[in-house]
This record gives structure tokens, sequence and C-alpha cells, in this order.
């Protein structure tokens, strides 16, 4: 067979095929048309130093394109302002490095089958309201918002997310315990126990709070603080808006008590770890 035949003949094969699986397929569901069940959202951004003008980017951005409403307007001229004024404000610690995480956002959104369940922009509004206060009582200073520097509604035309930037300070934290011994660079070492275990002492300051994101989470949970955060928002917050939970895909030791009982987790089940990463080149 030549090859101008083998090409045709590959080709009625394909169309042949194309033909036959377009009429298998014209009686069947597809998978886009099966009802998606309801799920609000809730996740956290996080910004070092040097990515603060990206917020300011966003934002202008979405002002532009699309409905923008703020809960909270930030006090100063850009988002690196505001945030000095808020550091300053609260007398937080901080020690600089060059990748320290600086500022977070936890962002409140939702699938279009949740949006689709409201019906009204006013009830958009009255949602988001509650997220902000459900923010405040879970990342806020003591309850209050004055670690919060913005706090603002974006309505696009299919969905709609409301992102609250605050600073990560805790007046609760564990310090390191440093022994007179020192490293070949002339560095102090942390003490340790009889077991090797590093020893921490328990500080606590609500007049010089700390800035450090590592401990803000330690502070609510630690490996399960997400999974805590995920928990609470939904009995709290998007439960009551017809929402539905999840399948938990996180590993075992980083979902809390009651996400394991509701999806069957167990130590060392599908989930619970990460599949190795092979980025070896791909030849034919």
């Amino acid at each position: 067979m030549n090859v101008y035949k083998c090409l045709k003949h590959r080709n009625n094969n394909y169309l042949w095929n194309k033909q036959g699986m377009m009429e298998f397929y014209q009686n069947e569901i597809k998978p886009w048309e099966i009802p998606r069940a309801r799920h609000a959202t809730i996740s956290v951004l996080d910004h070092a130093m040097q990515e603060l003008h990206t917020v300011d980017d966003y934002l202008s951005e979405c002002e532009q394109q699309f409905e923008v409403d703020y809960l909270k307007l930030m006090s100063g001229n850009n988002t690196q302002q505001t945030w000095e004024e808020a550091k300053a404000k609260l007398n937080a610690q901080f020690n600089i490095r060059r990748r320290n995480v600086v500022l977070e956002a936890l962002q409140f959104g939702g699938n279009k089958e949740f949006w689709d369940g409201f019906p009204n922009e006013y009830e958009f509004e009255s949602y988001f309201k509650k997220c902000y206060s459900f923010a405040v009582d879970k990342i806020g200073y003591l309850g209050t918002d004055k670690n919060i520097i913005c706090a603002v509604i974006v309505n696009e035309p299919n969905r709609h997310n409301l992102f609250v930037y605050y600073l990560p300070v805790t007046h609760k934290w564990q310090a390191k315990i440093m022994s007179k011994e020192k490293n070949e660079w002339g560095t102090r070492l942390q003490q340790t126990d009889e077991n090797g275990e590093p020893l921490y002492l328990e500080k606590e300051d609500a007049d010089n709070p700390l800035l450090c994101r590592t401990e803000f989470w330690k502070q609510r949970g630690g490996l399960t603080s997400f999974s805590d955060l995920q928990e609470d928002f939904f009995k709290k917050v998007s439960e009551k808006y017809g929402a539905i939970r999840g399948k938990s895909t996180s590993p075992y030791r980083s979902t809390c008590i009651e996400q394991r009982k509701r999806f069957g987790r167990y130590e060392d089940d599908e989930y619970d770890f990460i599949p190795d990463f092979d980025d070896s080149p791909y030849y034919h």
C-alpha cells in the first residue's frame, strides 16, 4: 500500500470511529450536564514583602473591570503603606527575612451552583458580611479587626469573592531556648532535652505581639489548622446557605477529627500520601 492509500485508509478509519462515537454518546449523559453539588470555599493566600504591590495591581484591575464593594478600606495610599501603619499600631515584633510571609488573605468563594441559590445581589453582600464576621473571629487580633487592613467583595459575572487581607500577628508564641554552644559559623545552637528534642519557651505579650505566619497558625492548631478553619466555616456559615462539604483528600495528619469521621478517613489510606513526582524528560 502506497503512502497516499495508507493515509486515506487511516483518515477513513478516524472519521468512522469519530462518527460511531458521536452516535454512541448521543443519548448518553454528558459529564458537564450532571448537576453538581453546591460548594462554598475558603482558602488562605500569602504575600511576601516584595509582593505587596500585586495586591494593589489586582484590586486596581478589579475596580476597572468588575463591581467592587469594600467592607473595610485601606487607611494608606497602597498596601505597603497600610501594612506599615497597621504594624506600627499593633507594635508588632517582626524578624525580617527575604521570603517572610508578611500579609495573608482569607478568600471566600464558591462554585456557580452555590451562587445560583442566592435570590439577588443584596444576598451576596449579606452572606459576605457573615463571612467577614467569621474572619474577624478566626484571624482577627484578640477578636478585633486591628490586624485586618482591607476587606473587599469582587463581583464578577459568574463568580463572587471576598478577600480579607490581614497581618498574621499573635500574642502567644514559642521561642527557642538557645544554648551557649555555637556551630562552625558562630551561630548559637538551640538547647535540646535528653531525647534530643529541641526546647522552646512559651511566650505571651499582648502589647508587643509577634508577626510570624508559622506561630500564628501554630496557635490555631498547627498541622490541622486549615482543616479546623474549613470545618468551622462550614458549621457556622456555609452550611446555613445549603453548601455541602467536599471529600477530604488531605494527608490524614492534616485533617481534624470531624473530617476524619465524616469521610471515613484512616491512616495510610489512599489520600494519606503525596505521590512521587517524576521530573525526568519524556521521550517518544
